[in-house]
């Protein structure tokens, strides 16, 4: 008897790995820019869109909604294809969740 012999698509579960990757960045970036205005108020550079009000819901919704998100999704689409021992239904329809 042959062993069975699986191919998935990781392509999709790399795309969100990116995703993730760069959202991570740029909501750490967000927050470490508010924590140096806390710290030091010059760094408020005399703008008003890069005051702590304006910057915090930027940070805090790339962080949770697009950071932790593509997270949850990578670690979907990569575990449910070997819990499942199959590929995904349709890739077009992964890239369009993507």
């Amino acid at each position: 008897m042959q062993p069975e012999v699986f191919s998935y698509d990781n392509r999709i579960v790399k795309y969100f790995t990116y995703a993730t990757i760069f959202w991570g960045i740029v909501g750490m970036v967000v927050g470490l820019l508010i924590a140096t205005q806390l710290a030091f108020p010059f760094f408020n550079f005399d703008l008003s869109f890069t005051t702590y009000g304006r910057l915090r819901p930027i940070h805090t919704n790339a962080v949770i909604f697009a950071f932790v998100g593509n997270a949850i999704f990578t670690g979907v689409y990569y575990s449910m294809q070997r819990l499942l021992k199959t590929r995904m239904f349709s890739d077009a329809l992964s890239y369009i969740h993507f």
